[in-house]
Formats: structure tokens, sequence, C-alpha cells
């Protein structure tokens, strides 16, 4: 029979056995962790799990600076002042940075953070949780001592909360009226300078011209009527219809008016028309 050859390395390690290098090996005795063998990166997960890593650290750069930006303001919550804040920020903005020049797959859309942002929203956070939700004196209303019973009451000489949606209908229709008027007029001005001044082709005229004037009609006639509807002052109704000539005047007396609670009825347009 053949003897059979022994390499070098065989020899060496045949050696060792009988020398009884092996025997105080840890894991002796016990059983292979053979999971998983389909899997390329077994031993990857294995090295994870052993070094108590999370798995974030198989991610591609992208992905992980994206899920860094998603997890931002959670991370700056516990920090304590400003400077640690802008600090997270700068470290996570310049490995952004450095993605951006040397981009590796997947390509996502990456972008370096604002610290100003992230500093206001930290700022908001550590207010909020120090807030006090009720008021110092309670009362025995329904909603009294609650921040909201101090919204619903507002203070004298405050100026009034304005809805577009609950404003009566003459309200709306003025303010319809109004920003028409100021686009009709828009348009007339553009017409007339491309007659006089552009291709001196009257055409836009014609178009905007009839337009215009209808609505200049319909503003003064709706004008009226909600000023007896609205409880106007005389005063603030000439100005209303004297804001229909010059251009664009409309729209500026329906802010106005808007700002300072004329189209909310009689209950707070009286009120405020000694000072129209």
């Amino acid at each position: 029979m053949r003897e059979r050859h022994e390499s070098v390395v065989e020899e060496q390690i045949r050696l060792a056995a009988e020398r009884g290098a092996f025997d105080d090996l840890p894991g002796k005795g016990q059983p292979l962790r053979l999971d998983g063998p389909d899997d390329d990166s077994w031993w990857v997960r294995g090295w994870i799990e052993r070094e108590g890593l999370s798995g974030d650290a198989l991610l591609p750069t992208s992905l992980l600076l994206r899920k860094e930006i998603q997890r931002l303001p959670e991370t700056v919550t516990p920090l304590p002042d400003e400077a640690a804040v802008r600090a997270v920020v700068s470290d996570l903005n310049k490995r952004v940075a450095a993605w951006l020049l040397a981009p590796t797959p997947p390509q996502v859309p990456l972008a370096p953070v604002r610290a100003d942002d992230v500093v206001a929203a930290w700022q908001d956070a550590r207010q909020g949780s120090r807030r006090e939700v009720r008021h110092p004196v309670e009362g025995s209303g329904p909603a009294s001592g609650t921040v909201e019973a101090a919204a619903a009451d507002p203070e004298p000489g405050a100026e009034p909360m304005t809805s577009p949606t609950a404003l009566p209908g003459p309200a709306r229709a003025f303010r319809a009226i109004a920003i028409a008027e100021a686009c009709s007029w828009t348009g007339l001005l553009v017409g007339m300078f491309f007659k006089y001044v552009v291709v001196f082709d009257d055409i836009g005229v014609k178009i905007f011209g009839p337009i215009h004037g209808a609505l200049f009609v319909a503003y003064l006639v709706v004008t009226l009527v909600a000023a007896r509807r609205l409880g106007w002052s005389v005063v603030t109704t000439l100005v209303a219809l004297a804001a229909s000539i010059p251009p664009l005047f409309t729209l500026w007396f329906e802010r106005w008016a808007m700002r300072t609670g004329k189209l909310h009825g009689a209950s707070t347009g009286t009120a405020r028309g000694a000072t129209a």
C-alpha cells in the first residue's frame, strides 16, 4: 500500500496536536454554530451580535446619513446647551458634504442640515416641556384657568381675529368684487402698456376695457350694499368708493377692512367707525 504524502502544514498540525497545543482552546467540545450557511453575510451578522452593535452598521453611507438626519431632533433633545446641538449638526454636515463630493450607491437625496432650524426646534421642545398649561388663577367657568380660555377672551383694544370663512355674505361679496376689480385694472394697465409702448396694438385694451368697466360698476353697487349691511360709517363708505378710481386701491382697502374688522358686521364695524 502506497503511503500518503504529508504536507508541511499537516505535519505541523499533527505535531501541535501531539504536544497538546489544542487541548485548552475556548469552545472545545461545544457544537459549531453553522446557522445560515446559505447567507454570505452570516459572519457579519455574527460579528454585529457579538460586538453588540446596531444593524445600521450594515447600511450604505447614504442611507445611514439619511437616517441620522431623520433622527436628528431626537438625537439633540437631551443635549444640555446650544453649543452641543450645533456641534452635532456640524459633524453630521461634514459627513454629508464628504459623501456629496464622492457619492457611493445608492444615490439618495441628501443635503446639509440648517443648524439654526435644528436649534430653533430644540429650543421649542425645551420651552414646551417647561410651559405651564394651567393659569395660576382658577375660576369656576367650564374653560377657566386654561390656555384656551385666555385665547377666547382677547384683551380690550386688540385687533379682531380675521377668518374669511366666518365673514357674513355681504363681506364675502365685497372681498370678491374688490379683488376682481383690482385684477381687471391690472389687465387694463398691461393692455395700455402694449398699446402705447410695445407693439402699438390695442387688442388688450379692447378686451380688458369693457371687463374693467363692468367690474367698476359692480364694485360701486356691492360697496353700497356692504356698507349698509355691515354698518360702515360715511367716511369708511366714501373711502371704499374712492378706492375704485386709483389702480389696485380696492385691493388695499379690502386688506385694510379685513385687518380692522370692518368686514365682520355692525358689531365690530360700528365700534371702530370713529377711527375710519
